[in-house]
């Protein structure tokens, strides 16, 4: 066990938190294997959100191993110091599984912008640009990441300190800077399109209300609670972060890996949502039913 007189990496109050991490993952990857299943039938008129569900139920995976690995690190940082390596072959993963989420849900976004727009020329012109290659771009793009840090960064696996049990601290700042740059102009797309799908949606919210339920509008309002989880659990964390790193409180010891938690919750809470999204009935069928019922 790691020296009684240093004490574990990590605080109690820094593994509770880091636990949260470990359970919204699990949870995350429960339900998003739920929601694979609950759209099967329909998954080619919603491919691209259920191409993202398979990505968020494999972050959920690695990000569960990941932060498993940080509480067991910290306690056992001796016996474990040869497995350091081990937050850099699913760290960077992780990173991967997070760009090729955000590359995705900017194309949700895009499309459902497009789809509300300009319905007839998506609905000509749509399949000139197939899901897959989107997916395939979205894997490519999230892989270039790595091999930035290959060409331009340096990456001494041995010399990993021993108190580091984060990626974090594990690379240069180097890829910290570029991986920077790339989340923001992926953020900035992301809510430049989100934003006017909103502001489409709320103007003319009377003369959707009759399609309630349906899927253009389950898939319209997936894109806005992702878009929001977005905002507030992976543009704000990951922008403050470099601002309090300064601070003690902020420290892997205090708080843990809490970015990737913040997250976690993020998506736990999407989950949510997207549940009570899919729940909804098309207001269409419930005419239907009432109609039948009342012969």
């Amino acid at each position: 066990m790691s020296s009684s007189q240093e004490g574990p990496l990590m605080s109690f109050q820094a593994v509770f938190v880091t636990s949260i991490g470990v359970i919204c993952s699990v949870l995350t990857i429960v339900m998003n294997i739920y929601f694979i299943k609950r759209i099967g039938k329909t998954r080619q008129k919603m491919i691209l959100f259920f191409y993202r569900l398979f990505i968020d139920a494999a972050y959920g995976v690695l990000a569960c191993a990941y932060l498993t690995f940080c509480i067991l690190y910290s306690f056992f940082t001796e016996e474990l110091r040869a497995q350091q390596v081990f937050i850099i072959f699913v760290g960077f993963p992780l990173q991967t599984a997070g760009a090729m989420r955000m590359i995705v849900a900017v194309a949700i976004s895009l499309e459902r912008v497009l789809a509300i727009h300009t319905p007839i020329m998506i609905r000509k012109y749509r399949d000139l640009c197939p899901s897959v290659i989107i997916l395939l771009l979205a894997i490519g793009l999230g892989m270039l990441e790595n091999l930035i840090l290959h060409l331009f960064c340096t990456l001494h696996i041995s010399a990993i300190p021993r108190n580091c049990g984060v990626l974090r601290c594990a690379v240069d700042a180097c890829f910290f800077d570029i991986w920077t740059v790339n989340r923001s102009v992926v953020f900035a797309l992301n809510f430049a399109f989100s934003g006017v799908l909103s502001t489409k949606l709320l103007i003319f919210h009377k003369s959707h209300r009759q399609n309630t339920g349906g899927v253009h509008w389950k898939v319209n309002h997936l894109a806005m609670v992702d878009a929001a989880n977005v905002f507030l659990c992976n543009f704000f964390p990951t922008s403050i972060s470099n601002y309090i790193a300064q601070f003690p409180f902020s420290s892997f010891k205090n708080i843990g890996p809490y970015v990737f938690i913040i997250k976690l919750i993020g998506s736990a809470v999407e989950s949510y949502f997207i549940f009570k999204i899919l729940q909804r009935r098309s207001a269409r069928s419930s005419v239907v039913i009432r109609t039948w019922t009342n012969h």
